[in-house]
């Protein structure tokens, strides 16, 4: 089983949210973590005045992180604003044309899931400012219907990597929509994060020594980039640090999406 590591970018820059509620919320979802001991008061103090930061994302520590570590991971960024996602196309062109330099893949974190036209105006976009033509998309908040994975699919999108249970790990492995590839999404931060940082630690090992047993080819996980913060969100940090050192010392091996498409593509050709 090879692990497929991959980071959505939801934040840029502070001035990016001087029209939405992303500070009040933290503040308030902040102060209620320091109530209920989860956070101490340090943390909740830098997040506290996080808003004068130069800037939200860490897209530069996490690509350097990765790149030591021999992580060939995918960014996935915002060509639309919802949710809390609120950064303009141009700003994410630096860093997409930033990271593609480095040799990491991109793509787009959809906002529209609904509407076709706005999915293939988002695919358009994407391709336009970078310049690439073969790329992948994870939808904000791996949110879909019945018909969002065919209209990826229609759209031309390499791969999605929106499939992804809320209420537990859900061990499925990758299959096609028509030309496109899914990877299901098998653990995501916020969510394994949620009873604290050994309870993570423990659902990590168990998920991926269940999933080794079902005999999955790929294991997919989400870490977002504005978590890998030390000041703001330590435990975050803390605990994917503690997944690559573990993932190492298993001697589990690192793909990205195109290397795992390449084997995919080329098992189907060619059936042992």
């Amino acid at each position: 089983m090879k692990i497929i590591i991959s980071h959505d970018v939801d934040h840029l820059y502070p001035s990016d949210h001087w029209n939405d509620l992303i500070f009040p919320k933290l503040w308030i979802r902040s102060t209620l973590e320091l109530v209920r001991g989860k956070i101490n008061l340090q943390t909740w103090g830098y997040r506290l005045i996080s808003i004068f930061q130069k800037r939200l994302n860490r897209i530069p520590e996490v690509a350097q992180f990765d790149q030591e570590n021999g992580i060939p991971s995918e960014f996935f960024f915002g060509m639309d604003n919802a949710l809390g996602l609120s950064y303009k196309q141009q700003k994410a062109k630096y860093w997409i044309e930033f990271l593609d330099q480095k040799g990491f893949g991109v793509g787009v974190h959809g906002i529209n899931f609904v509407d076709y036209e706005k999915i293939k105006n988002e695919f358009n976009d994407f391709k336009k400012i970078s310049g690439i033509d073969s790329f992948g998309i994870r939808m904000h908040y791996v949110r879909s219907n019945e018909s969002t994975l065919k209209n990826l699919s229609k759209t031309g999108y390499h791969f999605d990597t929106t499939d992804f249970n809320k209420e537990k790990v859900d061990l499925k492995s990758p299959y096609k929509i028509a030309s496109m590839w899914e990877f299901p999404l098998h653990i995501m931060d916020n969510y394994i994060m949620a009873k604290g940082l050994n309870a993570a630690q423990e659902q990590t090992i168990e998920s991926l020594t269940m999933a080794d047993k079902l005999k999955l080819p790929y294991f997919t996980i989400l870490f977002h980039d504005y978590l890998f913060n030390s000041k703001t969100y330590p435990k975050y940090k803390e605990w994917y640090i503690w997944l690559i050192c573990y993932l190492k010392s298993e001697n589990y091996l690192f793909i990205s999406y195109k290397e795992a498409i390449t084997e995919l593509d080329n098992l189907k050709s060619n059936p042992q």
